[in-house]
């Protein structure tokens, strides 16, 4: 049975992210409120084969992307309210690929830093799947100078492809002190953190007067040493956000905003189609089977772009 405004959809594709070794480790914190979930997974593309009396735009048949607590299943029952269709071109593994990535990077982006075409960006961690999601969304919407930062020269070609115009290797390079050479002094409008700790400090460094730094993750550590002087100096904004303490109806506003934004995940004058510009980079697709196999790549970073599971 599926609810007043549900939809059913069989999966066809799922998608590896890093929240899911969290998961499997035990360490996973879903939110206040939030079911443990036991089934892997937080999104999955297929076809809706069932939907609720209330549910409008939708009907079975048809090819959608959404993200959902345990979606390495069969079939995930979803509020119609988190679909968004899967471009006509794009397979179901693509849109697994997709869907969470370009949520965090446009709520990061355009809702939380409100970047306007024109703007400097820079995005750490940029070889990450969910870092060439976020270069991507900054070209799409008009960013005059993308800096992406690595620690390693690996996939510097790709990056170079999807639009990075800067690649800083924050191993043998100081970030801040580059990031204002290239910009003439001026310092980065926009900074995506997806590493957080010890980047903090040249994070400060880096920014223009008035920018905007949003923290995404934390995978080197959850504290930096924060410059109270240089912040308010430069009149900073700080936000850090996540999807875990967000309610079901503020999740959905994120999906709306995309779809509003985006073509062709939406009607949306202004903007060029989306379908070959946005397409996530996917590193190998391989059978649910060998999801074990798949967190393995993931944990020991022996991949560049998303790993796409073939649910069935």
């Amino acid at each position: 049975m599926v609810g007043d405004k549900q939809v059913r959809i069989a999966v066809r594709a799922a998608s590896v992210n890093r929240a899911d070794l969290a998961q499997l480790a035990g360490t996973h914190d879903p939110g206040s409120g939030a079911p443990q979930v036991q089934v892997m997974g937080l999104d999955a593309a297929g076809e809706i084969i069932d939907v609720g009396p209330g549910v409008t735009g939708y009907a079975p048949g048809d090819r959608v992307m959404a993200m959902v607590a345990g979606g390495l299943a069969q079939e995930v029952v979803v509020d119609a309210s988190m679909l968004i269709p899967i471009p006509t071109n794009w397979s179901y593994f693509e849109g697994a690929a997709a869907v969470l990535g370009f949520m965090t990077a446009h709520n990061a982006l355009v809702t939380t830093a409100r970047m306007t075409g024109g703007e400097s960006v820079a995005i750490h961690a940029a070889t990450s799947a969910v870092g060439m999601q976020a270069v991507q969304l900054a070209r799409y919407f008009g960013a005059k100078l993308i800096v992406g930062t690595t620690r390693s020269d690996r996939g510097a070609a790709l990056l170079q492809q999807l639009g990075v115009d800067e690649l800083i290797n924050t191993s043998s390079t100081d970030f801040a002190a580059r990031s204002l050479e290239v910009t003439d002094g001026a310092g980065i409008d926009v900074i995506l953190d997806y590493v957080g700790g010890s980047y903090l400090p040249m994070n400060i460094r880096a920014a223009a007067v008035k920018g905007r730094i949003v923290g995404i993750g934390r995978l080197g550590g959850s504290e930096g040493l924060l410059d109270m002087e240089a912040l308010a100096f430069k009149r900073l904004e700080l936000v850090g956000v996540t999807f875990r303490t967000r309610t079901t109806q503020e999740r959905a506003e994120i999906v709306s905003a995309l779809k509003r934004d985006i073509a062709p995940f939406g009607k949306c004058a202004g903007h060029r189609d989306a379908r070959e510009s946005l397409r996530p980079v996917i590193d190998r697709v391989l059978p649910w089977s060998e999801a074990d196999k798949a967190y393995e790549l993931v944990s020991n970073n022996e991949v560049l772009g998303k790993i796409a599971l073939e649910v069935g």
